[in-house]
């Protein structure tokens, strides 16, 4: 089907009705990859490296593993996807669930996994502590380290810096929601998995069945967002389950929102479409700041805590919708809505899109 668009305003109209026609996530190209099957990852190389401790900056020595993918060459640039493992995880699990490494041997990105390694105080095993205000604060803690690791890799390998994305699972999208707001100069997109907003506290999730949830108002999180960015807050996709018992999906509501209100959205989506047939049904909403791609809310029924069609293994549902596929095409987007513009189209009254 076509859609056409009168345009007779200024020219900056004209750009914005552009970039929304062209970088919003169609429904048929969403309904193919959420049903596409993980392959197994072929001839790609793993290299596993390490940082060390940085003094005085909270730091600690921290494993990763690089996935380079099939035919490498330093001759060409790549997309870096980080990827970061949740709650009684490590590096090698979240590997190997996500169908990350297949993606990055099809599309041509290379991947890191990082592992918490150690870490102080009380918690539950291999969390990331983005609750915590000393590791979610730019310049120290877990979230510099993440990003040291992408500037080493970056510096290692031919990395595209304008194709730089994060993305986890619970505590794992946690973080990466803060490094999204801590180094919003350095990441080009991101995407949260049974995440929580910046700036929640730990009571927010259900760490404890005795204990009552309690969580901030979207104001507060606003403030607190708003004060750590450096930069415009870069595009996020927001993936929940309505059926999450340990991150309720008012906290990825309310992570949508506090995005929104930070990106200078409008609260009524551009783009609104769903699937109520399959089981787990699921609606996808699609938000834009200035004709761009900014915001994607992708909410599911009937899928617990994990990975939603991932591989089989701990904290995974492969009877889910195939949720890599949507991230990878959400990163994709993201980076064409900051680096495509419109032909100049001085005379013409209609633009076209397919």
């Amino acid at each position: 089907m076509e859609v056409y668009f009168a345009l007779q305003y200024t020219r900056r109209t004209r750009l914005v009705v552009w970039k929304l026609a062209h970088q919003m996530i169609r429904q048929n190209d969403l309904e193919a990859v959420l049903v596409r099957q993980h392959v197994k990852a072929t001839g790609g190389q793993v290299v596993d490296h390490e940082i060390l401790k940085q003094d005085g900056r909270v730091s600690r020595l921290r494993q990763y593993r690089v996935y380079l993918p099939k035919g490498y060459s330093e001759n060409r640039q790549y997309p870096l996807i980080m990827l970061l493992h949740g709650c009684k995880q490590d590096h090698l699990s979240i590997q190997d669930i996500s169908g990350f490494d297949a993606i990055a041997d099809r599309e041509g990105a290379i991947v890191v996994y990082p592992f918490v390694t150690t870490y102080s105080g009380m918690r539950n095993s291999n969390c990331w502590g983005w609750w915590l205000t000393r590791q979610r604060q730019r310049g120290r803690g877990e979230v510099s380290d993440l990003h040291r690791i992408a500037e080493d890799v970056s510096e290692l390998y031919a990395v595209d810096e304008t194709r730089r994305h994060i993305c986890g699972l619970s505590s794992g999208a946690a973080m990466s929601v803060v490094s999204l707001a801590s180094y919003s100069d350095f990441w080009t997109s991101g995407a949260s998995i049974a995440g929580v907003p910046y700036g929640e506290s730990s009571r927010s999730v259900k760490f404890v069945r005795q204990l009552p949830v309690v969580r901030k108002t979207v104001g507060t999180l606003v403030r607190l967002l708003k004060r750590e960015l450096v930069a415009p807050a870069p595009p996020l996709l927001v993936i929940q389950s309505k059926a999450d018992k340990t991150v309720g999906p008012k906290l990825g509501s309310n992570l949508r929102d506090s995005w929104l209100v930070a990106s200078g959205c409008e609260e009524e989506p551009d783009s609104l479409f769903g699937d109520s047939m399959p089981t787990p049904s699921w609606r996808f909403e699609q938000y834009s700041a200035e004709g761009a791609l900014q915001v994607g809310h992708f909410l599911l029924s009937n899928v617990p805590h994990g990975w939603p069609g991932g591989l089989p293994g701990d904290y995974s549902v492969p009877d889910a919708p195939n949720v890599s596929e949507l991230i990878w095409m959400f990163f994709k987007q993201s980076s064409a809505s900051q680096s495509e513009s419109p032909e100049d189209d001085s005379s013409g009254e209609q633009s076209r899109a397919a």
